[in-house]
């Protein structure tokens, strides 16, 4: 009997721990493969990491898509071409909303090149919501935006 509780609790445990996954973790491991995905053009590996109704808010005009299909036009437009940009994660701030969703709210640099030919870099923000499923995180809604510029300085 006393062998069978203990594999009961030892069974227990890995699955509490299992779902319990620290969210900042999965958030950096997930970050990181994207940002290793977009900075090679890698469409089909960023797609892994969209669910197939996820929703994709970017900040230029015409950047929104909803499912794979129109994600992957976008992130084809925005990670190849003659306005190529390079994204590096740096910051973010994770929090489970439930054993299989994880709210992230990250800050990302985005470098490319300026009208002027000479590399520029934008602050990136984005929120976004991942979701477990088949055992892989995934984006849901993948939100980003760039602030505007501060007003010029007054005489």
């Amino acid at each position: 009997m006393e062998k069978r509780v203990v594999i009961c609790l030892a069974t227990i445990l890995m699955c509490a721990g299992s779902a319990l996954a620290d969210p900042a973790a999965v958030v950096k491991a997930h970050s990181d493969a994207f940002g290793k995905s977009f900075n090679s053009c890698d469409v089909p590996a960023a797609l892994n990491l969209y669910e197939d109704n996820a929703v994709l808010i970017w900040p230029g005009e015409g950047e929104v898509a909803n499912g794979k299909a129109a994600i992957a036009k976008v992130i084809k437009a925005e990670s190849s071409g003659t306005a190529k940009s390079s994204l590096k994660q740096i910051s973010s701030d994770s929090r489970a909303i439930g054993k299989d969703y994880i709210i992230n709210v990250g800050m990302w640099d985005d470098t490319m090149t300026g009208s002027d030919g000479k590399p520029m870099t934008a602050r990136v923000r984005t929120t976004e919501l991942l979701h477990r499923s088949n055992g892989k995180w995934r984006y849901v809604i993948d939100n980003a935006s760039i602030g505007l510029p501060p007003p010029p300085a007054k005489p």
